[in-house]
């Protein structure tokens, strides 16, 4: 009985993200955008990697930049190489998204079971139509997806091996952060704070000395990157999207709140100048690091409100950008949020804010935000459920903190895309505490 209910529930979600994913799909051979900028170099380096093996993501007919050796790091362009070889269409690479994308939240129902939940309801599934960054990544040709899926497996595997402690699962959770590393710059310091979990739990006993020496996977994977880079330019550094991150949002934000956002543009504009003026790509690199993290360390009550916000961002935005995006809405000063309008105009700027949007998007966003909290709630609570082994709780930490931190101030529902399908895990047992405690609450009265 047990079996069937489950076998259904499983058929529910499978058929049902399957339709809505599906639905997706077929909008990009309409007036869906399956592109961005980035997309290019993706495409560029696909190409490049055939041309001449090398995974430069610039453009080989127009001037060379040394930024985009190291800008996109090499697994998503070989992903769409292997699937181009099957059939040469974009719309397949997405096709081949989406079937992966069905598959990583059948591994969410999978570890609900495996953590107790003999019969978790299918509805949480249905969250996924106010998580729309999810189905349009999905049907991008963008490295989101396939950098979501080797971090949730990841974190399966993790997940798995605290439940039945065989190594091979273990290495299996280093093997899948290290194809993260390759998908995506941002995850490339994640083996520190896997390394100091690991350290914990060979404290607690769960691991052996040896387990430890898996951790040399993602760091040997960050090392050959950079010296791969260094060989390629001169400079040692795993990824230039760092940088360039930094200077766009980190430093231009941190100024424009402090000061106003052209004195950012100028300040910026000088230090780009300046570093122009140095005489290899090494120097260049390191001047423009260098003033980073000068203006930042000068600035720093002004950046970690920045970074404060960017965090409660990275768990609640909407994903108004993605949906602009992907729909072709136009999108100059829509992309200017709530905040800045009520900064410049105050209360007028509230209602001209709101008046840019479609009726249709004036009340589905503040659904996607009032859901999104209310997952972030459950997540919360999740790490206080004294069912759920502490380990476990802690594995979930390590994933979702350290992205919504490195992330910076942006904190977009892109930047969360990654660690969504842990918090969908969470939700349940989160949901628990707050329906105990609700209940405590009313017969209380």
């Amino acid at each position: 009985m047990l079996s069937r209910k489950l076998n259904k529930s499983l058929f529910i979600i499978i058929s049902y993200t399957s339709i809505v994913h599906i639905f997706f799909w077929t909008l990009g051979f309409g007036n869906a955008h399956i592109y961005l900028k980035d997309s290019f170099e993706y495409l560029h380096q696909a190409e490049n990697i055939i041309a001449g093996n090398s995974w430069y993501s610039g453009d080989i007919h127009q001037i060379f930049n040394n930024d985009m050796v190291s800008q996109r790091p090499p697994l998503y362009s070989f992903f769409i190489l292997l699937f181009k070889s099957i059939i040469h269409s974009d719309h397949f690479i997405l096709f081949i998204q989406c079937f992966i994308s069905v598959f990583i939240f059948t591994l969410v129902y999978k570890l609900y079971t495996k953590l107790g939940k003999e019969t978790p309801s299918p509805f949480i599934f249905s969250l996924l139509i106010f998580f729309p960054t999810q189905l349009i990544y999905s049907n991008m040709i963008m490295s989101e997806l396939l950098c979501q899926a080797m971090v949730f497996l990841s974190f399966y595997f993790l997940i798995i091996f605290l439940i039945d402690h065989k190594q091979k699962h273990l290495f299996l959770f280093h093997l899948f952060i290290s194809l993260a590393i390759l998908t995506k710059p941002v995850w490339y310091l994640f083996w520190i704070p896997a390394l100091l979990f690991l350290i914990y739990l060979f404290y607690k006993k769960i691991i052996p000395i040896y387990s430890l020496s898996y951790i040399l996977l993602p760091i040997a994977t960050v090392f050959l990157i950079c010296l791969h880079n260094y060989n390629q330019t001169g400079y040692f550094h795993y990824s230039s999207v760092k940088r360039t991150n930094m200077v766009n949002y980190n430093v231009y934000l941190t100024l424009a709140q402090k000061y106003s956002p052209d004195s950012a543009n100028n300040i910026i504009s000088n230090i780009n100048k300046a570093a122009t003026t140095k005489g290899t790509y090494k120097d260049f690199a390191q001047y423009i690091e260098n003033e980073n993290t000068r203006i930042i360390k000068e600035n720093l009550p002004t950046y970690i409100w920045l970074e404060t916000k960017g965090i409660f961002n990275f768990f609640t935005d909407h994903g108004r950008f993605d949906i602009y995006s992907f729909f072709s809405l136009p999108p100059e000063e829509n992309m200017n949020g709530l905040y800045w309008f009520y900064s410049n105009y105050g209360i007028k700027g509230v209602q001209k804010y709101i008046s840019q949007f479609p009726i249709g998007l004036i009340i589905y966003l503040p659904i996607i935000a009032l859901i999104n909290i209310f997952i972030s709630l459950c997540f919360i609570l999740f790490l206080f459920n004294p069912k759920i082994p502490l380990e476990v709780r802690l594995s979930a930490i390590l994933f979702v903190f350290y992205l919504a931190v490195i992330t910076g101030p942006i904190g977009a529902a892109r930047f969360r895309m990654p660690i969504y399908p842990i918090l969908l895990f969470t939700l349940p047992f989160g949901f628990d505490i707050l329906k105990n405690k609700l209940t405590i609450k009313s017969n209380n009265k």
